[in-house]
């Protein structure tokens, strides 16, 4: 039997959900980062977790990222994980997953979409279903198999060291274009929007086209800005008044029910909400004792939230 996720030793994330129990096992699934990489919620955060036993060739990743989203969408997911299924270059724990009754790294190397890639110790249970369904995509040339000939995985490799994981070259997701976690849009990779964006709230894309499939539009034309929030000054007295712009606009969208007017309004205070949470950001690295400014930087972060959420995104 797989182990699930509340009953696991989780590497990177030990911190927030090691010991974790739970009336359900399923995790929402807030999005597809990456052709190997799925975004879930626990306990309202996002966490980002590699695929353990797969290999995505550069050639089926557009194909990968469509059928993960498809298959994820709006649904819970399983978590599986054991030692031996080893982290990436980041420290993140490599899972196998299941949404509904379909094992999500299975599904890929059945359809020849990913390569099956042996964990740091052999796992018959885990792996053999692996190595079965690559045989048979194989023989059916199925997805990358029916392209020119590509490797096979060989047997396992030596198991890393926790030295040899920690200085292996970092490797992050990226591509032409990106949107950050919980919003409706996607940008040029690069763009002003993004900047300042963690890297691990965003998701890419190899071409407009699979970021629109995935549910993201372009970003329309940006609303009249407020002069309050057009850079986020460094004193807390000026992100005051950055703050009390955003709530007073927040307000001002409640007000006009369930109408376009609210949406654009909800637009605004994302934008005025989002410069007064970056200038509390950098002031509460500097004053982290400060409770005053905590539970400003808290209230602006909710409401920030709050302004994407609300909207409809019609």
């Amino acid at each position: 039997m797989l182990s699930p996720l509340r009953h696991a030793p989780w590497l990177a994330l030990i911190c927030l959900i090691a010991g974790a129990a739970s009336a359900s096992d399923a995790y929402p699934v807030i999005a597809v980062a990456a052709a190997d990489r799925i975004v879930i919620q626990y306990r309202g955060l996002p966490i980002a977790l590699p695929l353990a036993h797969i290999e995505v060739p550069e050639a089926t990743r557009s194909a990968c990222l469509e059928r993960l989203t498809a298959l994820t969408k709006g649904k819970g997911a399983e978590i599986f994980y054991v030692p031996s299924f080893g982290a990436d270059a980041n420290g993140a724990a490599r899972v196998q997953m299941v949404v509904g009754t379909t094992n999500l790294n299975l599904d890929l190397v059945a359809k020849g979409l990913a390569r099956y890639q042996p964990g740091l110790k052999y796992e018959s249970a885990f792996e053999e279903p692996l190595k079965n369904a690559q045989e048979k995509a194989q023989k059916g040339k199925l997805g990358l198999w029916g392209q020119a000939a590509a490797p096979v995985a060989s047997a396992a490799p030596a198991a890393a060291t926790p030295a040899a994981i920690a200085t292996t070259a970092m490797v992050r997701a990226s591509g032409p274009f990106c949107s950050e976690l919980d919003t409706p849009y996607y940008y040029a990779t690069g763009a002003k929007e993004v900047t300042n964006v963690h890297v691990q709230r965003l998701i890419y894309y190899p071409d407009e086209a699979t970021a629109q499939r995935a549910g993201k539009k372009p970003r329309p034309q940006a609303p009249a800005t407020p002069a309050a929030a057009v850079a986020a000054p460094s004193d807390e007295k000026s992100l005051d008044a950055v703050f009390a712009q955003g709530k007073d606009i927040y307000a001002q969208a409640i007000a006009k029910g369930n109408t376009p007017e609210r949406d654009q309004l909800y637009e605004q205070a994302f934008v005025v909400l989002s410069k007064a949470l970056q200038g509390y950001s950098a002031l509460a690295d500097q004053r982290p004792d400060d409770d005053a400014l905590g539970t400003k930087l808290h209230e602006c972060a909710q409401l920030r939230y709050g302004s994407i959420k609300q909207r409809r995104f019609e």
